[in-house]
């Protein structure tokens, strides 16, 4: 039996919620792509691959870029 975090549709899943979660949360503070890059010490290119699902992000990318949101990771790990 293949376990939940191992399938391939969660694997699918995942980055794109979360991707549309920093999308969502930066737009809502105004903040560009690149001004965000700024806030967390990303490249805008990363930026732009975690907001389409294309990075699959560790836990500590995440926490950065809730810095940069302004909120806590516990908020965005609860709208997963």
């Amino acid at each position: 039996m293949i376990g939940l975090y191992t399938s391939p549709l969660f694997k699918s899943i995942l980055p794109e919620r979360i991707g549309y979660i920093v999308q969502q949360k930066r737009k809502l503070l105004g903040l560009s792509q690149e001004q965000l890059s700024r806030r967390t010490h990303f490249s805008k290119y990363m930026i732009s691959k975690i907001e389409r699902g294309k990075h699959d992000i560790r836990m500590t990318e995440l926490q950065k870029l809730s810095f940069g949101l302004e909120t806590t990771l516990k908020v965005i790990v609860a709208e997963i």
